[in-house]
Formats: structure tokens, C-alpha cells, sequence
């Protein structure tokens, strides 16, 4: 019984965690953001601004990836705007 209100504040606490940190912003979000809006226009040639879906969750970093989570969103986010863009 002591194990299973254990289980249940442990991932109570993490997933409370999580949602704080997305609901805060970030970074890789705000490089993503941009980086879709410049994908989008590139590949479009439209010059308005598009509707920026959601910001995914962060990968794990590989080793190619930039250090900066802004670069990394940025870099994510160009790469499906491009896609979208060009449909």
C-alpha cells in the first residue's frame, strides 16, 4: 500500500515537472517558432507569417545536433516548415 501512494507522488511530481517546463516556454521552443515561420516562407514565397503548430517535444541531443536549444528548435522547426510550405 505504502509502495503504490509512493509510485503515484513520484509520478505526480514528474509529470507536474514536465508540464511546468512546457507551459513556461523555452528556448528550443522560440528558436522553433521562428525557424518554422522561415522554413514556411522560404518554400511557399509567401510573405505572412504562418499558423505555427505546437512545439514538439525536445529530442535527445545527437552529436551533430547544435549545443544551443534555440538552434536546435530553430533547426527542427525550419526543416517542417519547409515541409508545409512546400505543399
Amino acid at each position: 500500500m505504502k509502495k503504490k501512494k509512493l509510485i503515484i507522488i513520484v509520478l505526480t511530481v514528474v509529470l507536474s515537472l514536465s508540464i511546468i517546463g512546457i507551459a513556461l516556454g523555452s528556448n528550443f521552443c522560440d528558436g522553433f517558432r521562428h525557424g518554422y515561420i522561415t522554413g514556411y516562407k522560404q518554400a511557399s514565397g509567401s510573405s505572412f507569417d504562418p499558423f505555427v503548430p505546437f512545439c514538439p517535444f525536445k529530442p535527445l541531443r545527437d552529436f551533430s545536433d547544435p549545443k544551443s536549444d534555440y538552434e536546435l528548435g530553430y533547426t527542427i522547426g525550419y526543416r517542417q516548415g519547409m515541409r508545409d510550405g512546400s505543399r
